[in-house]
C-alpha cells in the first residue's frame, strides 16, 4: 500500500536538513509517495506572530549544538552554510521549478546537503545549477525561470497551502491531514500510518479546549489584534 505523504520545508532550516537525509529510505521501508513542497518559513513565522531559532541568542545557541547531536546520531555530515539565517529564496525556487517532477525530491536532497552537509553556498546561482544537473534536471534557462513571475507565485502558494494545513514550522509531515512537525518525529508518523498509535483528535481537541488559566500579558495583547 502506497500512502501519500506532504513534506513542507525550507532549505534555511537545519532541522530540514536533518529530515531530507532520511526521507528516501523512510519513504522505501514505508511505502511513502513523497510530495515535496518547498515553503518560505520566514513568512510562516511572520503569519503566526512566531521568532525562528536562529533569531533569539539562546535559541541559537542550543539550536547549533542540537543539531550536531542530531546529526552525529544520524550518521550525517554537518558542515553548515556559510551564513544563517541566509536568503533561501533561490534555492527554494529552484526547487518550484522540478517540485512535481519525480526527480523533485532528490533534488531537495542534494540542496540541502550542499548548504548544510558540505558548506556550500546556496545563495550562488551556481550552487543551484550544480545541484540541478547533479539530478540530470534541464539547466539551460535556470535563472530566468527561477525569477519569472510564475515560480514566485508557486512558492507564494505552497506557503498559503502551509499555512492553511495549520503549519507553524519546518520541517512538517502532512498525512491524510494530520501534522507531524519536526525531523524526529518521523517514527510517529510511521506508527500513526501502520495503526500502532491512534488519532489523536478527540483527546488532544478535548484538551486543547480547555479554559486558559494564565497568559502573559504581551501574548493577551497579541491576541487582541485583529487577524
Amino acid at each position: 500500500m502506497v500512502r501519500s505523504v506532504r513534506l513542507y520545508f525550507d532549505f534555511i532550516s537545519p532541522y530540514s536538513y536533518l529530515a531530507l537525509t532520511q526521507v528516501e529510505r523512510f519513504g522505501e521501508e514505508h511505502g511513502i509517495a513523497w510530495t515535496v513542497r518547498p515553503i518560505l518559513y520566514a513568512a510562516v513565522l511572520e503569519r503566526r506572530g512566531l521568532v525562528g531559532p536562529a533569531e533569539e541568542p539562546v535559541k541559537r545557541e542550543y539550536t547549533t549544538r542540537d543539531i550536531v547531536r542530531a546529526a552525529d546520531r544520524l550518521g550525517v555530515p554537518l558542515v553548515g552554510p556559510p551564513e544563517h539565517p541566509f536568503n533561501s529564496l533561490a534555492a527554494l525556487r529552484t526547487l518550484c521549478v522540478f517540485q512535481d517532477e519525480p526527480r523533485a525530491l532528490r533534488l531537495a536532497v542534494r540542496l540541502s546537503t550542499l548548504g548544510w552537509g558540505e558548506g556550500q553556498p546556496l545563495t550562488h546561482p551556481e550552487t543551484l545549477i550544480a545541484a540541478v544537473d547533479e539530478c540530470a534536471l534541464m539547466t539551460a534557462g535556470l535563472a530566468e525561470r527561477i525569477a519569472s513571475p510564475e515560480i514566485k507565485d508557486l512558492l507564494r502558494a505552497n506557503t498559503e497551502q502551509a499555512l492553511e494545513a495549520g503549519v507553524f514550522g519546518v520541517p512538517t509531515f502532512v498525512w491524510e491531514g494530520e501534522l507531524f512537525w519536526g525531523h524526529d518525529r518521523m517514527a510517529y508518523l510511521a506508527d500513526r500510518m501502520e495503526g500502532r498509535l491512534a488519532s489523536p483528535e478527540k483527546r488532544g481537541a478535548a484538551l486543547a479546549a480547555r479554559p486558559r488559566g494564565a497568559e502573559r500579558p504581551s501574548v493577551a495583547a497579541r491576541r487582541s489584534v485583529p487577524g
